[in-house]
Parts: structure tokens; sequence; C-alpha cells
């Protein structure tokens, strides 16, 4: 009986369970769905522009003048007068007296030639006197001497020399006074008045402020995209001269001028310097500004036009030349690119895109090839 009491009682504790777990099962929530949406990611494009048109090409270098002279006396004496422009920043003008060395020496030195040469005239009419009179007792026979030939050649040689040695004593009585070659600015000055100087003694530095020259270093891709040679001067001069803008890093200043020439060899690290050279009016900048030698600028060179350019924001170039291509169903693709030249603010690049091409814009570290994005026109 007890057995039995057991099993009945275990029947109705496994009935009680098992209508508890159905009435749990019946009861019980139902699992709420969501819809996952995948986020297409936003990225800004640029338009593939094509060109005909020069590219710049930068560089910097420093100013100097065009023509600088130094000037030396050429006689020995003691300068007794200066101009009292002659000092360092001065402006002289073409042709104006600068220096006056004592004349007095050379007056003496004109009066002792002045007597030679009238002495070997002197000499000479004595001769050709002389040489008359043994013309007509020489006979047939009689050699030069006798008929006094050498001596009336060698008179005449003293005469020439003595006229030559009188103009070249006038000559440097007018040394005496040196004057400025050109309209120029003094950049140094060398004696004072009451100085001895000799012959050869620097006197002064003046440069011209009508034109002035900048060297600036390129290498051979640059040089072939500008389209300059090695040697731009011909006979008739030089037949392209890609035009330079040069610009003053803290004031903005800008000045033209055009490449006139390339350096005769090249420098220790390959790179060969062509010569611009600013003119005339084109010395004062935009703001009026005078071009000072010994200041250093940066250059924009435009050379030849290159048609059918493709230009880029350097921005999109991608590590190993490559951009990232927006394709017609807003996929993207990696596409390698050639570039001619990388600029400041933008590529030119060969590869031939077509134009209106959409190439990501900035960095994004997370695309892969056939991902769809969400172009955006960036400004």
């Amino acid at each position: 009986m007890k057995q039995l009491k057991f099993f009945i009682i275990g029947l109705v504790i496994l009935a009680a369970a098992g209508y508890a777990g159905y009435t749990m099962y019946i009861n019980a929530p139902k699992p709420q769905t969501q819809e996952v949406k995948v986020a297409i990611p936003q990225v800004p494009y640029k338009e593939v522009r094509i060109s005909t048109q020069s590219i710049p090409i930068f560089s910097r270098g420093r100013v100097s003048a065009s023509r600088v002279h130094k000037i030396a006396s050429q006689v020995s004496g003691l300068v007794t007068d200066i101009a009292p422009e002659l000092k360092k920043g001065e402006i002289v003008n073409a042709d104006q007296l600068l220096v006056q060395i004592d004349e007095q020496p050379l007056i003496l030195d004109i009066a002792q030639k002045k007597a030679q040469l009238t002495q070997t005239k002197l000499r000479l009419e004595e001769t050709e006197a002389n040489a008359r009179v043994a013309r007509r007792q020489a006979g047939r026979n009689a050699s030069d001497y006798a008929r006094f030939v050498p001596q009336l050649a060698y008179a005449n040689a003293q005469v020439e020399a003595a006229e030559a040695a009188l103009q070249y004593a006038y000559d440097q009585l007018e040394n005496t006074k040196i004057s400025s070659p050109i309209e120029g600015k003094v950049v140094d000055v060398f004696i004072n008045e009451g100085d001895l100087v000799q012959t050869g003694s620097p006197v002064a530095v003046l440069y011209g402020m009508n034109q002035a020259e900048i060297r600036l270093p390129l290498n051979d891709a640059e040089l072939m995209i500008i389209g300059v040679e090695e040697n731009t001067s011909t006979e008739n001069g030089p037949s392209f001269m890609p035009q330079v803008t040069l610009r003053d890093y803290e004031s903005g200043d800008e000045w033209s001028g055009y490449i006139v020439r390339t350096d005769g060899e090249r420098s220790a690290n390959q790179l060969l310097y062509i010569i611009a050279q600013v003119n005339g009016d084109e010395m004062y900048s935009n703001t009026g500004r005078y071009l000072v030698p010994g200041s250093f600028l940066e250059a924009e060179i435009r050379g030849q036009e290159i048609e059918n350019m493709r230009i880029l924001p350097r921005e999109v170039i991608l590590s190993g030349d490559a951009i990232w291509m927006i394709n017609a169903d807003n996929t993207i693709q990696r596409q390698p690119v050639t570039i001619r030249y990388r600029g400041k603010e933008f590529a030119y690049i060969d590869t031939a895109l077509p134009p209106g091409t959409r190439v990501v814009a900035g960095n994004f570290n997370r695309l892969v090839e056939g991902m769809t994005v969400e172009p955006i026109r960036k400004k």
C-alpha cells in the first residue's frame, strides 16, 4: 500500500510540474524582431578637370643686381675731393663726378711731355734737312745710311712716341676725375678725402637699379615641364622666355620677370640653375616696393602650355600613386594614375581619365574595393 501511495504522489507531482511548464510556455512573451539597417558611408568627391595650361613650377632663390661695377683708380695720387653722394646706400647718377685726385703731378708731366715732343720734332726737321743734302751728294751706289733713310725713320718714330706719350699724359689727367659709369646705388666705399691711392686701388662698388637677377635651382623633370633647355640663348636671343612671378613671403609683394638663360654647369647636387631677370618698371612690385638685391623670394615659373592635362587636388592622391574612383553605380574602385608633377595644391596627371570622373576627396582608411558609398560633391 505504501508503495502505491508513493507512486500516486509521484504521478501527481509530475503532472503538476508538467502543467506548470506548459502554462509558462503558453504564457511566455514572444521575442521582438528588429530590422538591421546597413549604413552607407558618405564620401566627398571632386570631379576630374581637363585643361590646356602651363604647369606652375615653384623654386626659391636670392636676388642679385645684374650690373655690379667695382670702381678703381687708374692713377696714383692724393684724393682732394669726394662727392657728398659717395656713401653707402646713396644713389648716384650716370657720369656724376665721384672722386677728384690731385692733378698737379700730371699737369707737370704734360708740360714735360710737350717739351719732349717739341724737341723730337726739332730733331726730325734737322734729320730731314740732312737727308735732303745727303740725297743730293750721294751716288747711285750709296747705302741707305748714307742717304739718311734709317736716321729719318728713327726721327719720325721718336716724334710718334712723344705724341703718344703726351696723349697718354692727357688721358691720365682726365682719369684724375672718377665718375659713376651708371646710375645706381652705392654698395661700398673704400676711400676718404686725403687718402693717397695707387693705380688699381678700389674706390667704390655700385649696382644698377634697373635690372635684377635671381638664380633658381630646378631638376631635369621641372626643366622639361617648363620647356627650358640647358642653353636657352642663341645668336638671335632666347627662343622661349618662360614667365616668372616672384613673391615675398612676409609682405606678399609680387614682381614679374622672365627666364633668360641657364648656368653653364650643374651644382654639386646635380640641379641646374636658371636665371630669371627683372627689368625696368618691373623692378617695382604691385604695391610699389623696389626689388632690393639680397632678398630671398619664392618664384612661380610658368612654361609651355600642355594640352588635355588632368588636374586633381593633391589630397586625393593615395600612396602608390592611385585614386579612389566612384563608378556610375556609386561603388568605389582603386585606379592607378601616372603623375607628371605634384604641385603645391594640385597634381597634374597624364592618365586619360574621362572628364567628370568622380574621385574620392579626403583621407579614408576603411574604404575597400567595391564598397557602395553615398557621394557628396565637395565645393
